[in-house]
């Protein structure tokens, strides 16, 4: 089980995509989004894992020294699953009714 990481460092341009060079000297390679590409050249604070040698997945990127802003994920694999159990009881009240109708 992995988990998050706090890391702090300036975003800079690469080329093969977006890094985050840290005050230690550390280079992380960062998912290409345009979240993260709006920082390039920014100071900032990154929450995410590890993927692989020297990449880092942010769940969350925001400017140094502000508050860690609130999260809020929209889960598509939730909305997905309850729209199927939604239409399974439709279905099954609607066979129930043509039934007795």
């Amino acid at each position: 089980m992995t988990s998050a990481l706090h890391l702090a460092g300036v975003v800079e341009r690469a080329a093969n995509g977006p890094v985050l060079r840290t005050h230690g000297g550390g280079i992380w390679e960062l998912d290409n989004t345009r979240q993260v590409r709006k920082f390039i050249g920014s100071r900032v604070e990154v929450v995410g894992e590890l993927s692989g040698f020297n990449g880092f997945v942010c769940d969350q990127i925001w400017p140094a020294g502000q508050p860690r802003p609130s999260v809020f994920k929209f889960r598509l694999e939730l909305l997905l699953a309850a729209a199927f159990v939604a239409y399974g009881l439709y279905a099954a009240v609607s066979g129930v009714v043509s039934v007795l109708g």
